[in-house]
């Protein structure tokens, strides 16, 4: 019974199929974080699980062990995304922006770092952000101390002219590791990037493998959204077959994965029945504020058509409960919702903050703003919400 909840905790919370990992690699993973954390009941072990996003993610790096090393795939690949990037940022006003995801412990971002600087006359013209789904993994990449098995990719070795000798390890130069920005979040998350504009190239590869169908469903969503529309998508050959069909068509040579979308449109959004399976909100649902407990009654339709995926006519029944009582800070949260499921970052932004001056302690409201707060780079306003929520939680 307790293995069983904690192997939904990991299939819906993180988007993991423990089958797809390989026998008994769930339970010698939990049996470590047990040992790790001192407890000695699997149901406690559980209860930390569902209710710590920090123990979810240590769970989650000893479940997908990292397998990677720099120009893992080819120095040939990585010459052909730095000629696209060229490219573009020839004709481009802007920075080429660049998405590694997951980006594990930092050898494929930083690989592409590298065959920026080789091919780029002025390689500041690209960004790249490197996302994981694991704090220990990205305090790994952010260190930037690599084993001389992180270098086995055939052909030349950037170790002479990119990093320095360190004991038994090499290390990346500061202004290599510099180009790299390291962020926490789980592709499968609805709400993945919120607020982020469109990317150049994205890889994202080695990681539908591990995902159940309904994350990699929402993986999918994501990356269709955070693709610009004339972008680039790398992925690893063998997952190509979990690209939407008819939507995107492979450029170049098989075994380099990258793809564009057909036809070179717009960005081409998963029809609404697609989107029905994406949760709307991750956390479980939080009491009603003690300051309007009148609106749980009024908002169950609102919620309903949210949850079913019907994110437009959820937005109107919370618009029209608004007209009839504006100062509902139940609804405001909703809204807020709403408006980041449907990709509104900043729609959002004014709703929760609303809700947020109404009820300080909402804790649906303070749990999506934290989110927003972050990913805007407001490190200072996300880390006092935390707080607030903490105390709120506690009171």
């Amino acid at each position: 019974m307790i293995a069983a909840v904690i192997d939904k905790v990991v299939r819906d919370r993180l988007g993991l199929d423990s089958s797809a990992l390989g026998p008994s690699i769930l339970g010698r993973a939990i049996e470590q974080r047990m040992t790790a954390r001192g407890i000695a009941e699997p149901s406690l072990y559980a209860a930390r699980l569902m209710t710590e996003p920090a123990e979810r993610d240590a769970l989650a790096a000893d479940l997908v062990v990292p397998e990677t090393w720099f120009f893992r795939g080819g120095h040939a690949l990585f010459d052909r995304l730095a000629a696209f990037a060229l490219e573009r940022a020839e004709r481009s006003s802007g920075a080429v922006r660049v998405l590694s995801a997951p980006c594990s412990t930092g050898e494929e971002p930083y690989s592409l770092a590298l065959a920026f600087l080789d091919h780029l006359s002025a390689p500041g013209s690209c960004t790249i952000d490197a996302i994981d789904l694991s704090e220990r993994n990205l305090a790994r990449a952010t260190d930037a101390r690599y084993p001389a098995s992180a270098f086995r990719e055939p052909g030349s070795d950037p170790r002479p002219a990119y990093f320095s000798k360190t004991g038994t390890g090499w290390e990346l130069f500061p202004h290599i590791r510099s180009k790299v920005r390291f962020l926490n979040g789980n592709l499968a998350d609805p709400l993945f990037l919120a607020g982020e504009r469109p990317y150049d190239l994205i890889l994202c590869r080695n990681v539908f493998i591990y995902l159940t169908p309904d994350a990699k469903q929402r993986a999918m969503a994501n990356l269709d959204r955070l693709l610009a529309p004339d972008g680039r998508l790398c992925l690893t050959p063998a997952e190509a077959e979990r690209l939407p069909p008819g939507r995107f068509v492979l450029e170049g040579p098989s075994e380099f994965g990258t793809y564009r979308r057909a036809g070179g449109g717009g960005i081409v959004l998963p029809a609404p029945v697609e989107r029905v399976v994406i949760p709307v909100v991750e956390l479980p649902a939080p009491p009603a504020p003690r300051t309007a407990p009148h609106d749980t009654n009024e908002l169950a339709t609102a919620r309903r058509l949210a949850d079913s995926g019907r994110l437009a006519e959820a937005r109107t029944e919370c618009e029209a409960l608004l007209r009839v009582r504006p100062a509902s800070a139940n609804t405001l949260a909703l809204l807020g919702v709403i408006h980041l499921a449907a990709g509104n970052p900043d729609a959002a932004f004014i709703a929760l903050g609303k809700a947020l001056y109404l009820a300080p302690d909402h804790p649906e409201a303070l749990s999506h703003m934290i989110g927003l707060c972050e990913r805007r780079g407001n490190t200072g306003r996300a880390a006092a919400l935390r707080k607030r929520l903490a105390r709120s939680e506690n009171a």
